[in-house]
């Protein structure tokens, strides 16, 4: 969004107020990751930012790269001409760190190696202005926070100093790790990880504890080192990292894209600091070695990946940039590139088995594939289990250790490392085939089929870094659990987890974030949080947003909430309708098109959403709106709330009658389901009519869309802005008041009166009961509290109880019938 708000989170409310006010950031070190973070900058704050950097080359590439992108913006229409100096004349490119006192945040992102780190460190140290630096960040992928905050001789410094992690490509990656680690302070931490959630709109593993590359970097480096041992051939690249490429994707040509020396540089450092309890530690550390050989040769040769200036790492690339393909594999035997084949079919088997098994049942990189695979007695299952079983062990003993969540560990390999299937998604696939006692087997069997990596595949904690830690599964086994996650009722997908030091289940959401209401305010938000995606309508939004009611109306029923705000985050806070792909069947192919779902399957998502979106219109519960530019569904389930407040923002598009790309208003409802032969399903028409619209309003939405401006006319929209934090605020002091004194009866009472005027019209009969009933003690327990504040005005009056009694007009809480 830009901004930073605070959901009612007092703690987190002085800390928006000086994010809120950043206006320069310092980012030291121009290379890949420095750009892609100046680019997201760019495009998701109006902060000047200054590129630090020694080699005039960095900055000069730097310079040119992001020139290039603003370019890009203005070929494809998302820019103006005459908007593409102001933005790039907010990025300023020098070797003077004495420019560090301009800025509020400072992040290096330069290296691994602690001396390099130190001596900027000391930089930092001279140049910044303390008064008004918010915090430090440092990029690392292997670093603990409390190795390099010593680097600091101010403890000033030590106190505001975290180390902050983005993944390649930054722009495009959603995942963001923040860890506080020994000396940060609370505020400080809080700080970071406001900005990185709503600044950066990054999925934000928020560590307390300091671990050695965060969540999803062990587990990435750990896939390319685990196999990297084993490599002789070209070929070998191919064919034993395939198991991991059925998942997500080959690690060889990740790190050609992403640079090989964050990953050699970690490796030396993870070979030699990380704890004795470590399950991967010895794939770092191997005759004397911290990578193989083969590795160090091609760094040494300035193969490095993609940015290399031969364009060679582990494979050969070409193709023009950003859309290279690799066309040979380097052969650590020959020192040469060579051409390469997939897999060959008699060997491995079970791969093509997988594939297969995925086209039957309409899927792709599918759980049930990785079980067939794991099982088979081919190469392909050999690897499987040789490789891919300790990465699956190592992401239980982060939660079993307290570094992680179960939910943590899924979404970073989810989200940063782009799984298909995150990784606890996976293990609980493995737990529902096998058994808990059917896994330790599949594991005890890779120890003995792997005699020289025994220790990696210890579960019963007898030998190896985990000797005396019996892994996690025993642990579930006795606690009488199956799964670590608990799977929605609509489409059975994540949406709570299991907390292995309480033993009780909490909300996990990997595409919505949910705040608990303050005892004095009784608001929640939930906020839409997958902006990558536009914040769309999938299976994941139906099932997380399902449970997220579920935890409000236990809230209510307690009388701990009376209204919810919802919104997205992301720029313009976008909300985007149902996907696609939710009905074809199986993983879209251009080629062979649209592929029917079937009438039920189809019909489910828009029964599923209107039971769910009816349910949250018919509550006591009061709902607000904050959106900006709404599509298809995100409009339409704005249309079930009581109010709606609308983001005013410009954008460039192009005028079909003067034929030219011009600045304007954007459209904060659009319904464009006429123009690809489908319709509102989630019941746009006659909401709107239920809202008061009249045909000519309806028709000019849904063939022309309509801006935030002209829908408050209309009275479509309660409320406009283009300041998002004013708008957020107004919109959260309103529920926080239209709830403070509003007894659930009346509440309740006033819903039912509206779906009745809408379907049924005038019924003064009806009206003559309801006033009976409302002013009758034994029916309406508030009435004696309300009336004493009407009839006592200003006197000192009993506060009104809101937690629900007795039977609320119209209104039976059917939630945990609706599924």
């Amino acid at each position: 969004m830009g901004m930073c708000f605070s959901y009612g989170n007092r703690l987190l409310q002085r800390q928006v107020a000086r994010l809120n006010r950043v206006r320069t950031i310092a980012l030291i070190g121009a290379g890949t990751m420095g750009i892609g973070i100046g680019l997201d900058l760019l495009n998701k704050t109006a902060c000047a930012i200054t590129f630090i950097d020694i080699a005039d080359a960095a900055l000069e590439r730097a310079q040119k790269e992001i020139a290039a992108y603003a370019d890009g913006l203005v070929a494809g229409g998302r820019m103006l001409p005459e908007d593409r100096d102001a933005y790039l004349s907010r990025v300023r490119y020098t070797s003077d760190y004495a420019s560090l006192k301009e800025a509020q945040i400072v992040w290096e992102i330069a290296t691994e190696r602690l001396d390099i780190k130190k001596a900027i460190f000391a930089q930092i140290e001279k140049h910044a202005d303390l008064d008004q630096l918010v915090f430090v960040f440092s990029n690392t992928s292997s670093h603990t926070t409390e190795e390099l905050a010593v680097l600091f001789q101010d403890r000033f410094l030590r106190d505001r100093f975290l180390t902050g992690h983005g993944y390649f490509p930054f722009h495009l990656n959603r995942l963001f790790d923040v860890m506080r680690g020994k000396y940060a302070s609370e505020e400080t931490f809080i700080a970071g990880v406001a900005f990185a959630e709503q600044i950066l709109e990054k999925k934000t593993m928020a560590m307390v504890s300091d671990h050695h590359g965060y969540i999803a970097d062990p587990i990435f480096q750990g896939m390319g080192a685990i196999v990297s041992w084993d490599v002789r051939t070209g070929q070998d690249i191919i064919d034993l990292a395939s198991v991991f490429a059925m998942i997500t994707a080959n690690p060889f040509q990740v790190l050609d894209r992403t640079g090989h020396m964050p990953y050699t540089e970690s490796g030396h450092h993870l070979g030699t600091a990380l704890p004795a309890d470590d399950r991967l530690r010895s794939i770092y550390d191997q005759d004397g070695r911290h990578y193989p050989q083969w590795i160090g040769d091609l760094e040494m040769a300035g193969r490095t990946g993609i940015a290399s200036p031969a364009r060679e790492g582990f494979f050969k690339w070409e193709g023009k940039s950003g859309r290279e393909k690799p066309v040979l594999v380097y052969d650590p035997t020959k020192g040469e590139y060579v051409p390469y084949t997939e897999p060959d079919a008699a060997a491995y088997w079970s791969l093509a088995g997988a594939n297969a098994l995925d086209h039957r049942n309409a899927a792709i990189k599918s759980i049930d594939g990785l079980i067939h695979i794991a099982e088979a007695e081919d190469m392909g299952g050999k690897t499987f289990r040789r490789y891919v079983l300790p990465i699956m062990l190592y992401g239980l003993d982060l939660v079993q250790d307290g570094y992680a969540s179960a939910g943590d560990v899924n979404s970073a390999t989810k989200v940063g490392l782009r799984f298909k299937n995150g990784l606890i998604e996976i293990i609980d696939g493995f737990i529902r085939h096998f058994g808990i006692d059917g896994l330790l087997a599949l594991m005890r069997r890779a120890a003995a089929d792997n005699p020289d990596r025994a220790a990696l595949y210890d579960v019963d904690g007898s030998i190896g870094p985990r000797k005396g830690k019996p892994c996690l599964l025993h642990t579930l086994r006795k606690n009488g659990r199956t799964t670590l996650f608990g799977y929605g009722r609509i489409y059975g997908t994540p949406v709570s987890q299991y907390n292995v030091v309480t033993g009780t289940m909490e909300p996990y959401y990997n595409d919505l974030r949910f705040v608990y209401p303050n005892r004095k305010d009784r608001v929640a938000s939930v906020i839409f949080d997958n902006p990558l995606r536009g914040n769309v309508w999938n299976r994941y939004t139906l099932d997380q947003l399902d449970h997220a009611i579920g935890v409000s109306m236990e809230l209510y029923e307690k009388g701990l909430l009376g209204a919810i705000i919802f919104t997205a985050s992301g720029v313009n806070m976008r909300m985007l309708g149902a996907d696609a792909r939710q009905f074809n069947r199986g993983w879209f192919d251009a080629n062979a098109g649209y592929q029917f779902l079937g009438e039920e399957d189809a019909s489910w998502f828009t029964r599923a959403g209107m039971r769910l979106f009816r349910f949250i219109q018919e509550s006591p519960i009061w709902t607000i709106g904050v959106f900006g530019e709404k599509w298809g569904g995100g409009a339409e389930f704005t249309y079930f709330l009581n109010q709606r407040f609308d983001v005013i923002s410009h954008g460039v598009e192009f005028d079909t009658l003067s034929r030219e790309m011009v600045r304007r208003e954007r459209k904060n409802y659009n319904q464009p389901e006429l123009e690809y032969a489908i319709l509102a399903g989630f019941g746009g028409v006659q909401e709107l009519r239920r809202l008061g619209m009249g045909d000519s309003v309806i028709d000019e939405l849904f063939l022309q869309g309509m801006t935030g401006t002209r829908a408050y006319q209309v009275g479509l929209s309660n409320g406009v802005g283009d300041d998002e934090h004013a708008l957020l605020e107004k919109a959260y002091e309103i529920a926080r008041l239209r709830q403070k004194y509003a007894a659930p009866y009346s509440v309740a009472l006033y819903e039912q009166q509206k779906a009745r005027a809408f379907r049924h019209g005038i019924d003064d009969e009806a009206l003559v009961r309801e006033t009976g009933e409302t002013f009758n003690p034994d029916v309406n327990p508030y009435v004696s509290t309300g009336l004493l504040r009407l009839l006592n005005m200003g006197g000192k009056n009993p506060p009104m109880d809101p937690t629900p009694r007795g039977v609320l007009p119209g209104w039976t809480n059917t939630y945990a019938q609706l599924f």
